[in-house]
């Protein structure tokens, strides 16, 4: 049951601390193990395998001379016991050591029963982590405010990193503001952005997403300043369908007042060669100042 959840103030907006961290599912083993990294996610099922292997080898040493085949003819040690459950477990059976009582015998079936079930779950949990298709979208760490047709227009990018196709892709955009009702109540209010281009039939490469703040958009009036004192944010969510694995995938980003620039605009990425156009990653996030920007703003400073 989550009690609590602290939220720490970053650029003007609270946010919870590690919300998406893998540690914050110890309470629910399904969504740990898919959460977990692999390193984190193979060493605990050998943990549990050695755990099963001890718990079981302390239940047969409870008859140690109900394990036939110990070398010498004596009981069992803990070493015969361990090793004869390994043997047990995974359906081994070298034909050394074996069941020689009633008690063992019952162990045994109990064991044989729980190997199928360790297996069956570890497959499944490994089969469940390769089988999730996950889109590797790049966004661009900053948003420009530019005009585009003289009108000032919130721009960002997106870039397909895996250079797959994903049909279907749709952006949605969202304006995150805290309100407070007249009754004193505090709420944050998600306001849909519209963009010029929601939706891509076959995204590849790089997509330039752009919204107008015209008298329409709920962006219209406000400041950097003005979004940080609301704790407002704008919120990005991709998803398509992925083309090779034919399965949904989606991505996100947070953009916070810090990481608005005004009056610039994103760095041309594209270079053209004799016979041929090369996009230039390295300078996806990198942007110039415009100067067409200050003309507008001067234009729209004396209209009114």
């Amino acid at each position: 049951m989550l009690r609590s959840l602290r939220l720490r103030k970053q650029d003007g907006v609270f946010r919870a601390e590690k919300l998406d961290d893998w540690r914050h599912h110890w309470r629910e083993p399904y969504h740990l193990m898919l959460a977990i990294p692999w390193p984190g996610f193979v060493g605990l099922i050998a943990a549990s395998y050695l755990v099963l292997n001890l718990v079981f080898a302390l239940l047969f040493l409870l008859d140690p001379g109900g394990i036939g085949g110990v070398p010498g003819g004596g009981p069992a040690g803990f070493a015969e016991a361990f090793f004869f459950s390994v043997q047990t477990l995974g359906s081994i059976g070298y034909g050394v050591l074996h069941p020689a009582s009633l008690w063992v015998n019952l162990v045994v079936t109990l064991e044989a029963l729980g190997g199928l079930i360790f297996i069956a779950v570890t497959t499944g949990l490994a089969f469940a982590r390769f089988s999730r298709s996950r889109a590797r979208i790049l966004f661009s760490t900053v948003a420009t405010v530019e005009p585009w047709n003289g009108v000032p227009t919130l721009t960002f990018r997106i870039a397909n990193v895996r250079r797959n196709g994903i049909l279907d892709g749709r952006m949605r955009l969202y304006l995150a503001l805290e309100e407070l009702s007249s009754e004193g109540f505090r709420l944050r209010r998600l306001v849909p952005l519209t963009l010029l281009r929601e939706q891509s039939i076959h995204f590849q490469l790089m997509w330039t997403l752009m919204h107008t703040i015209d008298d329409q958009s709920p962006l219209q009036g406000h400041t950097a300043e003005s979004l940080a004192a609301r704790h407002g944010e704008l919120l990005a969510a991709f998803q398509g369908v992925d083309e090779t694995l034919q399965s949904p995938v989606h991505a996100r980003w947070t953009y916070r007042p810090a990481d608005l620039r005004l009056n610039a605009r994103f760095a041309d990425i594209v270079v053209d060669d004799e016979d041929s156009r090369v996009l230039d990653f390295s300078r996806f996030n990198e942007t110039v100042p415009c100067s067409a920007c200050a003309d507008q703003a001067a234009t729209n400073s004396g209209s009114r």
